[in-house]
């Protein structure tokens, strides 16, 4: 691909702002691939890219950068970033390790700067730079890069919960992550593989929750919700798919229907949430699919049984789960 320290020199742009209608990607989310700018270097089986600084149009004060990857064998991707506040720049902080047979995140790291749990790099003061690393081994191919930054000065409002004027019902097989056959413990912290096994149904995509949830599992954290990797499994098997955030419900309108779905990442107190399927919970993945008479229709996997898996929370209630508590937090899997 080229001698250490070639460029790739093609005519896509170094990065672009993905908040117009033509990107089709939600405020602050940003796609990335290889071009110009990019520096390469090559050693043997693997090989290191390195992005130019990417300035933000906003301070921000976390940062998730998602991949969408393919391998015929098995190839390895680790990825990395460095973030800039004030004139200093931060260390590259490991983010994830992908690959089929194995994928996971890192020890918690930190510096004066920020520090990376799991899945997310928490700035300590706003930044207003990123530039990340990519190290690959194999046929390790990475056909985008989505960052996803969280507005440091954004307020959550209550307009937020505005939900779009058509209302809309999407068809999705509902499975329960209560009902799988494994223990009790274990089925407690399998949301988000079974959230993401109805969205690959629904997409026509043929997927078993316990299979995908093996698939997705973080070995170094201990978790099956990973979101990074959660999303690199769906982009394994033929569907785009990034971690993103969302400011409010009428975004929907853009990213909900029959070939784009999107799964909320919520979090409540009791009482916060009326008619949930767990009455409280600190982080719990859900499938949206539509919405109507001012509330959300969701595929809650914490039902007990697969006929109370789809139930409808009021907006209001479910817009302050997800877009305050847990700023909006998601995976977008859809169709290329």
């Amino acid at each position: 691909m080229g001698a250490e320290g070639s460029r790739f020199e093609s005519g896509c742009p170094d990065w672009y702002f993905m908040n117009t209608a033509d990107q089709k990607l939600p405020y602050l989310t940003f796609s990335h691939r290889p071009c110009r700018g990019y520096l390469f270097h090559g050693d043997g089986d693997i090989h290191t890219i390195v992005s130019p600084i990417f300035e933000t149009p906003v301070d921000f004060s976390s940062l998730i950068l998602s991949v969408n990857y393919h391998t015929a064998t098995n190839g390895w991707l680790l990825t990395e970033v460095q973030i800039r506040q004030g004139g200093v720049w931060s260390k590259f902080f490991k983010l994830a390790l992908y690959s089929v047979r194995l994928s996971h995140s890192f020890d918690e790291q930190e510096d004066d700067c920020a520090a990376v749990k799991v899945d997310v790099l928490q700035a300590k003061t706003p930044a207003q730079a990123y530039r990340f690393r990519l190290s690959l081994h194999g046929d390790m191919d990475v056909p985008s890069i989505f960052v996803s930054l969280t507005d440091a000065a954004a307020q959550y409002d209550e307009c937020a919960a505005i939900l779009p004027m058509q209302s809309r019902k999407l068809s999705v097989p509902p499975l329960s992550q209560m009902r799988l056959d494994v223990s009790p413990t274990d089925q407690l912290r399998l949301c988000s593989p079974t959230s993401l096994t109805m969205a690959l149904n629904a997409l026509g995509v043929p997927a078993d929750p316990l299979q995908t949830a093996a698939a997705v599992y973080d070995d170094r954290a201990r978790v099956y919700g990973n979101w990074t990797l959660n999303a690199a499994y769906a982009s394994r098997l033929g569907l785009q798919a990034l971690v993103t955030r969302f400011h409010r419900l009428a975004q929907l309108e853009e990213f909900l229907n029959k070939n784009s779905f999107v799964l909320a990442t919520i979090s409540y107190k009791r009482g916060e949430l009326q008619g949930a399927a767990v009455p409280q919970t600190p982080g719990h993945l859900v499938l949206l699919c539509g919405w109507e008479n001012g509330k959300i229709r969701v595929a809650d996997p914490a039902a007990a049984v697969k006929r109370e898996v789809i139930r409808f929370y009021d907006a209001a209630e479910f817009a302050h789960v997800w877009l305050k508590n847990k700023r909006g937090a998601a995976y977008l899997v859809r169709k290329l």
